[in-house]
């Protein structure tokens, strides 16, 4: 009888791993091959190695190659079908990684490798969307079965991508002209209206932007995810509100906090907190807090737009703290991300001043 000892149980681990790669290398291939956009691919944890920034998409390499997370959305109509079609490649390379592993199991470690594949796989094709992560299967089995708004919502994709590609290259004018024409032609859908939070909230508009989440707040029929995400926005957007005097702070912060937290609650990941959290211990005078929580924030960014955000961030920090030296030496690499994003270049001018 085989009793797994601690070779099966590394063996599971490294399992689970390869097949969660396969997944994601599925899904990348399918994205390329289905006509699909891929906006970020980041290799492993930790700190940032090398990094390759456009408009179009962000690479990363992290300094612990083990996890790898691909970011996909539509670019052309049909967006379904495409999502569809790349959520079953995936599927199907994962199936044949994990089947391949089977072949291994002349060993301990073989054995262990075949089950944490096989489980993995399994877990995998489980229908999940999350507000951190989407399975295999929510794109195999529930996609295909989307209807109502949260379909119009998959379709407008396209558009909303085309109002972001010209956000992250700077361009506000034409971000903002999209955003517009969506608001007057689909004002219904979640994502317009997030878009068009957006490039308020970028023209220094943060206590309008504000307004303008919060009509979302009693809407009925929001997914959880859905209702994570605009919670997430709510508290960003307070804190911002806070920081530009749009807001007091005894105000903006309780409702900044409070927020924050319902969205954890909905199932909002945690490190993806991490920017406004900082902000807040900003606002509250705990540089140290905010220096840390930005950093870890910056890290763990998918956007370069964010990156330049969350280090501006620790820079107020280190100027609050009175070291405008190492301020200046993020803001370097936060100018280089985004050096167009108002909060970075109003940063640098005050440092330049300084």
């Amino acid at each position: 009888m085989w009793a797994p000892g601690f070779a099966s149980l590394a063996g599971a681990l490294a399992g689970l791993l390869v097949e969660l790669a396969a997944f994601q290398l599925g899904l990348f291939i399918g994205a390329v091959l289905f006509g699909l956009r891929v906006n970020h691919v980041i290799i492993g944890v930790g700190g940032v190695i090398k990094e390759w920034t456009s408009a179009r998409r962000r690479v990363v390499l992290r300094s612990i190659p083990i996890l790898t997370a691909v970011g996909i959305t539509g670019e052309r109509t049909p967006v379904r079908g495409r999502m569809v079609g790349a959520g079953i490649f995936s599927a199907v390379i994962a199936t044949a990684t994990a089947g391949t592993l089977w072949l291994t199991t002349g060993a301990d470690v073989g054995k262990g490798l075949a089950l944490g594949a096989t489980a993995t796989l399994l877990n995998e094709l489980i229908p999940v969307r999350r507000p951190g992560n989407t399975s295999a299967g929510w794109y195999v089995f529930a996609l295909p079965r989307l209807a109502g708004r949260e379909l119009a919502e998959l379709e407008a994709a396209p558009h909303v991508t085309r109002a972001i590609e010209a956000f992250n290259a700077g361009d506000l004018d034409t971000a903002g002209r999209i955003a517009d024409e969506l608001a007057t032609t689909h004002p219904e859908l979640v994502t317009v209206i997030g878009l068009k939070v957006t490039t308020m909230s970028v023209s220094g508009r943060h206590a309008e932007a504000l307004g303008l989440i919060t009509t979302l707040a009693g809407r009925d029929g929001l997914t959880p995810r859905e209702i994570a995400f605009v919670m997430a926005t709510t508290a960003g957007l307070a804190a911002l509100a806070v920081e530009s005097g749009q807001l007091p702070a005894e105000i903006g912060i309780a409702t900044a906090r409070s927020t924050l937290t319902g969205a954890l609650e909905a199932g909002y990941p945690t490190y993806r907190a991490h920017g406004t959290l900082a902000l807040i211990a900003l606002l509250e005078g705990d540089t140290d807090t905010a220096i840390e929580l930005g950093n870890r924030a910056a890290e763990s960014s998918h956007q370069a737009v964010d990156r330049a955000d969350d280090l501006t961030t620790v820079a107020k920090a280190h100027m609050a703290a009175g070291n405008n030296k190492k301020a200046r030496e993020i803001m370097a690499e936060a100018h280089a991300l985004a050096g167009w994003l108002p909060r970075v270049a109003t940063t640098n001018a005050r440092l330049s001043i300084s």
